[in-house]
């Protein structure tokens, strides 16, 4: 199953009627994925008639005019009513295409940080706790339980906290070498269980790799890589 993943901007948007919408004055991001199709979208803007626009790029599939899309979250849909691609409209765009597309059916203020579009048949997975085996890179303090973390994927930032140290990992086999640590340090790896204070769109790094891996932050230093193991709620 493809999967979109979110790119993060600073996004002002307006409806047709001019009100200013402001998601936030950190990078916004939102996804959208269609079965085969990844978008990363940009930048949310007002659209001439009704509806509204987001640019992006498409990282995999394709879409076409008329389409249904799934945006999760939160669970709302809506339809491209129109592709542009080089300043010229389009039926239709493909893998690698830098586009805007025009939407309808949905209130742009529904669209939030992370948000995946994706198709309404096949769900993209959506969760606040998810499994993961990371790398501790250099860091001067103990990773214990409770330790906040900002989370990294794409270009999507999102507060975390590490809620369970489940396993120390060999970082050749993978094999478990310590059950329940109760901290970890620089250069180990391990199995630990993050949560996210949102609802995030993600997927296991065997079935998508652009969803699946991350970077985890703390007091603006980069302290860990990860790649999803289990999506638990």
């Amino acid at each position: 199953m493809a999967q979109f993943c979110p790119p993060l901007c600073f996004c002002t948007c307006t409806d047709p009627h001019g009100e200013v919408k402001e998601f936030g004055a950190f990078q916004n991001e939102v996804s959208m994925c269609k079965a085969s199709n990844n978008i990363l979208v940009y930048q949310a803007r007002a659209d001439q008639g009704s509806g509204f626009c987001v640019t992006g790029k498409i990282e995999a599939g394709y879409i076409q005019v008329g389409e249904r899309l799934l945006a999760m979250p939160p669970n709302e849909t809506c339809t491209a009513k129109g592709i542009t691609l080089h300043d010229e409209p389009v039926d239709w765009a493909a893998a690698g295409d830098h586009v805007s597309l025009t939407l309808t059916g949905m209130d742009i203020i529904k669209i939030n940080v992370g948000c995946v579009f994706c198709d309404p048949k096949e769900p993209v997975k959506v969760c606040t706790r998810f499994r993961a085996r990371i790398l501790i890179f250099n860091i001067e303090i103990p990773v214990t339980k409770g330790f906040p973390v900002l989370l990294h994927y794409q270009t999507v930032s999102e507060p975390a906290t590490i809620r369970r140290l489940l396993s120390v990992l060999h970082k050749s086999t993978g094999e478990v070498t310590k059950k329940k640590p109760k901290f970890l340090t620089k250069g180990q790896n391990a199995l630990i269980e993050l949560e996210t204070q949102r609802p995030v769109a993600v997927e296991l790094y065997k079935d998508f790799k652009e969803l699946g891996r991350f970077m985890l932050r703390y007091s603006g230093s980069t302290i860990a890589a990860g790649v999803i193991t289990e999506i638990k709620e």
